[in-house]
């Protein structure tokens, strides 16, 4: 445990040092703010499926389209931060339909940015895996396996089954995006001994309505060796992407996995 946010790294961030002493001192017993498993976890939350909105508001929304998703993430910051937030219908989605649980607390928000959330439009910002996630093997496994639950996929082809994930970046980003996928690669290997394809970009620019083109980048897990310390050791919090990796896993091997296997 290490600490990562004091009193005064957050003071930094308000214009007024006056309204921020009152406004820090009103939640003086988050401080110092130390590093957990649990709170690595809710910084992927919030930079896969959240979103963090900065100066002036400084609030948060995590989005699913289960409601029990929601319900988790609420646990999670209400047990690290006493906070409680409200879900509410997602209007802005395109894509179908999803709900927000939003966090109205300008003290937390701030907390999170300085742990390394990135505020507004993720696909327009640069951010990287924190060094303090990066540095603990026990952090970095609850930040990665929410990771993969938010943006991993699991494709079933018995031609080449495979765990994947893919983000996706403004085309001028992209540096920026391959590097955070090569930490994760680096650490997946490091940690758990799990190898992955190299980082590669995919599919053709794509022209968003605001006029800014993106590309995807993704990385797979191939090997039968890789997907079975997967399975033992990060996991999907989706049932139904774990109950596929499973599948993939029997696939590769042309019979039902073991006991000595994996851990059932």
């Amino acid at each position: 445990m290490r600490v990562l946010v004091r009193k005064n790294d957050l003071l930094k961030l308000f214009k007024s040092k006056f309204h921020g002493r009152n406004s820090i001192n009103s939640h003086s017993n988050w401080f110092p703010v130390h590093s957990s498993p649990r709170l690595a976890g809710v910084v992927a939350d919030l930079m896969c499926d959240g979103h963090l909105q900065g100066d002036p508001k400084w609030r948060l929304d995590f989005t699913s389209k289960n409601k029990n998703e929601l319900k988790r993430f609420g646990r999670e910051i209400f047990t690290l931060f006493c906070i409680k937030g409200k879900i509410r219908p997602c209007k802005t989605n395109k894509f179908g339909k999803t709900f927000n649980f939003g966090v109205n607390c300008k003290i937390l928000s701030r907390i999170l940015h300085l742990i390394g959330v990135p505020t507004g439009c993720k696909v327009k910002k640069e951010f990287l895996v924190p060094e303090w996630v990066l540095k603990d093997k026990k952090w970095f496994r609850v930040f990665i396996r929410r990771v993969f639950t938010c943006e991993g996929c699991v494709s079933v082809e018995r031609s080449s089954p495979f765990v994947g994930l893919e983000m996706w970046k403004v085309e001028n980003l992209m540096d920026n995006g391959i590097k955070f996928f090569e930490q994760i690669k680096d650490r997946l290997s490091k940690f758990f001994g799990i190898k992955t394809t190299n980082v590669f970009l995919f599919g053709t620019p794509n022209l968003r309505k605001d006029g800014i083109k993106t590309r995807g980048t993704r990385l797979r897990i191939k090997s039968l060796d890789s997907l079975i310390k997967f399975w033992n050791e990060v996991k999907f919090q989706d049932p139904i992407k774990q109950n596929k990796l499973k599948r993939i896993i029997k696939i590769r091997e042309g019979s039902k996995p073991t006991m000595g296997t994996i851990a059932i």
